[in-house]
């Protein structure tokens, strides 16, 4: 099973969206800025490896689950 499967990646993104906006009001305590920091580097390191690519080339899959060298 392939790493993108595992991690939802919209939800992610929206959160990271929604920390970014929360910190950017800047209504939040240190404490808070600090921990909504954390969770963001979480996120990030979930997406990192989720869109992570084999040498940074992006292959094509068909609907059968077949990439272009299998054929």
């Amino acid at each position: 099973m392939a790493a993108y499967e595992d991690v939802d990646i919209e939800s992610r993104i929206d959160r990271l969206e929604e920390i970014a906006e929360t910190l950017e009001d800047g209504d939040v305590g240190l404490e808070t800025a600090k921990e909504l920091r954390e969770e963001a580097d979480d996120h990030l390191v979930a997406l990192r490896e989720a869109l992570d690519v084999d040498e940074g080339e992006l292959i094509e899959i068909d609907d059968a689950g077949s990439t272009a060298e299998d054929h």
